[in-house]
């Protein structure tokens, strides 16, 4: 709200009924103000990282640009090709499969939290995991948490690798095969 110097500052209404000319024009040039403003906001965003585009709509309803305003700016966005959904949900099952492995249902359910469309997410999934085996996948992760001392693992530590390899979204037919054999020779 904004803070007046002196008291009787604000500008009287206009109690006529008559509309002031100024008016339309004043409109339009606060609807482009705020056009200039939500774009600015959004190259801001995408600039920190890539978004989808219901990523992107949500952060602009945060900031308080109407809805119409947020509708035109991802339109213009996604026109240009700085906003898609399907490089977005791409970009993002590669970077997981790569620097973290999860399964199929995790990457799904991170995607999905994206607010990527679902027809957009099965056919990302589908084709990560055609490149990526997901018992490959597991064994990359499962690498990483073996204890020191080999194949001589306790019941307990065993219990602890499958429910972390479970949380990490694989299948459990997938853990039990990567389990039984991580490498090459019986766990």
């Amino acid at each position: 709200m904004p803070r007046y110097r002196k008291r009787g500052a604000r500008p009287a209404p206009n109690r006529s009924g008559a509309r002031d000319e100024n008016e339309a024009g004043g409109a339009a040039a606060g609807v482009q103000a705020e056009l200039e403003r939500a774009r600015e906001a959004a190259l801001r965003l995408l600039t920190v990282r890539a978004r989808s585009v219901g990523e992107l709509r949500d952060r602009l309803a945060r900031k308080a640009f109407s809805e119409d305003v947020c509708e035109r700016i991802i339109a213009d966005l996604t026109a240009v090709g700085l906003l898609d959904d399907r490089d977005f949900a791409r970009l993002w099952a590669e970077e997981r499969v790569r620097l973290r492995p999860v399964g199929r249902r995790r990457l799904v359910n991170e995607l999905r939290a994206k607010k990527v469309e679902p027809a957009v997410i099965d056919e990302v999934a589908a084709e990560v995991y055609e490149e990526h085996s997901e018992t490959e996948l597991a064994r990359r992760a499962l690498k990483k948490r073996i204890r020191a001392g080999g194949p001589d693992v306790i019941e307990r530590e065993r219990r602890r690798l499958e429910g972390f390899l479970l949380r990490r979204g694989f299948s459990y037919a997938t853990v039990a095969a990567v389990l039984k054999n991580p490498e090459g020779e019986d766990f």
